[in-house]
């Protein structure tokens, strides 16, 4: 009887067990399964987030910034005038892209609708960091270091780095972006890339380049170069081809300093210099030429037509000349006070003139067709979405921009 009741409770000790065996696979199965489900709606969480990163990762983003922006409407209890102020940003650059306002600070690139509405802030690492746009693209490089982005007012295209450190670069209305670096073996290098960040064109350059810009019709661009032979500066103008390494053709050489190029609609070249200024054609034939009456201090150049400022400090008078064209004559106004800034209409290549209490807006044929008063100290302006965005040292404000 006694080995019968062992035999029995031995029998229940292995039930038991293997009852506890079984309720902690049942637990661990529990386990596993609730992990699963918990890491896959993190999973499609993370895949939510990263789809609509746009609309979240520029507000996080401005979160402990020192910006913001004060923009007050006409019902406002203040005077209702516009201002974006920047602190601690006085070294800020701004350019237009698309009718939208970039402002690149020293660590983000803020996008602004007219309105002063902050559509994104996107921080950059970048040094040295430049701005340039064109069309819709905003192309930001760091000059001097390795690191270039291209953005538009909805998200960051892309971002990239180049083997060697960057001079200078461009960008076009169509999204390419060239880029001029440094090179071990030749003067300089020229980079091209597409709106994808694909870089589909290089090309060592024998010369120093001083300046790009794409040709009107995309496929290629200009190029000048400035050297120094016998005591003498002296610039070339180039023109390159992205589906060849041969120049299409080289200009001969001109008695100044290039400081920029820019292309015409109908394909041809205007070339700035600090003492003279030149017009060629699309097959790089020289068609005008134009020598400085006094020191060159502000210049613009837009749809063929070119305004420059000249200064005179023993007369203590800036004299303005607009050129329309190669073949025409320039016109002349001159005035007693300073010039802050100048800038033309694309549309109707008209001049505007920014003084220091008003801004006069001047036909191509220098006729003044009004004046607007400005009220915001400023030193200098840019156009976009029909106003006039006025530079101060911390501070962006607003005006309508004058119709007559």
């Amino acid at each position: 009887m006694r080995t019968h009741k062992r035999s029995a409770e031995r029998v229940r000790n292995q039930k038991g067990t293997k009852d506890i065996y079984a309720m902690r696979k049942r637990k661990k199965r529990k386990k596993v399964l609730y992990q699963s489900i918990w890491l896959l709606l993190l999973s499609m969480t993370v895949l939510i987030l990263y789809q609509r990163r746009d609309s979240w990762i520029p507000k996080l983003e401005t979160m402990g910034i020192r910006h913001h922006t004060n923009r007050l409407g006409a019902g406002s209890e203040n005077d209702g005038t516009f201002q974006i102020y920047l602190y601690g940003d006085a070294d800020y650059q701004a350019a237009e892209a698309s009718g939208r306002l970039m402002v690149l600070s020293d660590s983000y690139l803020f996008v602004y609708d007219t309105d002063g509405t902050q559509l994104a802030a996107r921080q950059h690492a970048y040094g040295s960091a430049m701005l340039r746009t064109a069309g819709e693209y905003a192309l930001v490089y760091e000059y001097g270091g390795t690191s270039f982005r291209l953005d538009t007012a909805a998200k960051n295209r892309y971002e990239k780095k180049t083997e060697d450190t960057i001079i200078f670069g461009r960008v076009s209305a169509d999204g390419q972006v060239a880029l001029v670096t440094s090179a071990s073996n030749c003067a300089c290098r020229l980079l091209v890339f597409n709106v994808k960040g694909q870089k589909y064109y290089e090309r060592d350059c024998v010369e120093r380049i001083v300046d790009v810009s794409f040709h009107a019709q995309g496929g290629g661009c200009y190029a000048i170069s400035t050297d120094a032979s016998e005591g003498s500066l002296h610039s070339v103008l180039y023109s390159y081809s992205f589906s060849q390494k041969e120049n299409l053709w080289t200009s001969d050489p001109l008695d100044m300093l290039a400081i920029s190029v820019y292309n015409t609609e109908d394909g041809s070249v205007f070339v700035l210099g600090d003492t003279q200024c030149c017009w060629f054609s699309a097959e790089g034939a020289l068609t005008g030429s134009f020598v400085y009456p006094d020191s060159l201090s502000r210049s613009d150049f837009s749809s063929g037509t070119a305004a420059l400022v000249f200064s005179n400090p023993e007369k203590r008078s800036e004299t303005l000349a607009v050129f329309s064209g190669s073949q025409a004559e320039p016109v002349y106004r001159t005035y007693d006070r300073s010039i802050q800034d100048i800038g033309i209409r694309q549309d109707t290549g008209d001049v505007i003139v920014l003084l220091r209490n008003q801004t006069e807006i001047l036909n191509r044929g220098g006729t003044l067709l009004g004046t607007a008063p400005v009220t915001e100290s400023c030193d200098s302006f840019l156009r976009a979405g029909g106003y006039l965005f006025l530079l101060g040292y911390d501070r962006i404000g607003r005006m309508e921009e004058p119709g007559f």
